[in-house]
């Protein structure tokens, strides 16, 4: 699933360039991937490591250590391309100790739309709080057998955002409540068992309806909810077929390069503009994708890599005297 990750973070990079696909913002599309996949390595990651009470906080710790290492090394590194190269812009506009304060944490980027966090200085990652918050619940979820009850309640909120009676960005893509389902579609996915498969698949086809009746204007195009119902129908089955693969070290190796694309495009789109006016045409496109890729493949190797070994040990210790359950091709 590595290489479909980097995918992911390829079709997100290109539509913050400004590109869409057949009227469609390919990056929406991209991210509710990723909440499937999340949802699917997550739930691996807790029943293989974390299944108890109280691994709980070890679970926390271990996510930490995945997502904080290039978080910080690219979110600093943004705030000083934009203190040097891009004073007076709205970017630097959120160089305070407040916002940076604020976004160091994560998980307020997350709730960003209250006006908790700012947005500038290193936009994707809105979607990391959102990830976080998902952090906190799914390891419950799971040891109390509650994902059945979070999934309807979920769906719910996301059909009255889909259809426009509460706020369809907000509720029906940004917030927890409304996507929640999203990522339980890929826990429902992790073994593949014949409940959890109809779940999941009854979701995509559901989805694929919405998708149908939006672009055919039975249902009221809203923002993003054509995107989010095809990310849907398109994810679920991409990574039902993708998880049955076995392993191999060069897809493992896209995507240990995905994390880092997806957070420092950004950082090379500001540096082009920094130096001068750039115009997003294919040229220019590769040439932010081929940076972003080669700056990703440095800090994996430099600043994730040690985090990597301190995750691994934190999960031997926790599998001491226990016999592992079904591994994950997944570098989680």
């Amino acid at each position: 699933m590595g290489a479909f990750r980097l995918l992911l973070a390829v079709l997100v990079a290109v539509s913050h360039m400004g590109k869409n696909l057949a009227g469609l913002n390919p990056g929406v599309v991209a991210v509710i991937s990723f909440l499937i996949i999340s949802g699917f390595v997550m739930t691996s990651l807790i029943e293989r490591n974390y299944r108890s009470i109280e691994k709980v906080g070890l679970f926390y710790v271990d996510r930490a250590l995945r997502l904080y290492p290039q978080f910080l090394f690219y979110f600093v590194v943004s705030c000083l391309v934009i203190h040097f190269l891009l004073p007076g812009t709205p970017q630097a506009a959120e160089l305070t100790v407040k916002t940076i304060a604020s976004s160091v944490p994560i998980l307020p980027l997350g709730f960003y739309m209250f006006g908790v966090a700012g947005t500038q200085i290193l936009p994707p990652a809105w979607s990391l709080g959102l990830e976080m918050c998902f952090y906190l619940v799914i390891p419950f979820l799971l040891i109390f057998n509650a994902r059945g009850a979070a999934f309807i309640l979920s769906f719910g909120i996301f059909l009255l955002a889909c259809l426009g009676y509460i706020d369809t960005d907000i509720y029906g893509y940004r917030l927890l409540p409304g996507v929640l389902f999203m990522f339980l579609c890929g826990s429902y996915l992790y073994k593949s068992d014949r409940k959890g498969v109809a779940i999941a698949v009854g979701t995509a086809i559901v989805a694929g309806l919405l998708f149908v009746a939006i672009m055919t204007g039975l249902i009221e195009r809203q923002p993003f909810n054509a995107e989010v119902t095809l990310g849907i129908a398109l994810g679920i089955p991409a990574v039902l077929l993708l998880s049955r693969f076995k392993f191999h070290p060069l897809d493992e190796f896209l995507g240990n390069i995905s994390y880092g694309m997806f957070l420092n495009h950004f950082v090379v789109m500001y540096l082009l503009r920094g130096f001068w006016p750039v115009a997003y045409d294919a040229h220019i496109v590769a040439a932010v994708l081929a940076l972003a890729f080669v700056f990703s493949t440095v800090s994996y190797y430099c600043v994730e890599r040690p985090a990597l070994k301190w995750r691994h040990r934190l999960r031997a210790r926790t599998r001491k005297g226990a016999v592992p359950s079904r591994s994950s091709e997944l570098a989680v």
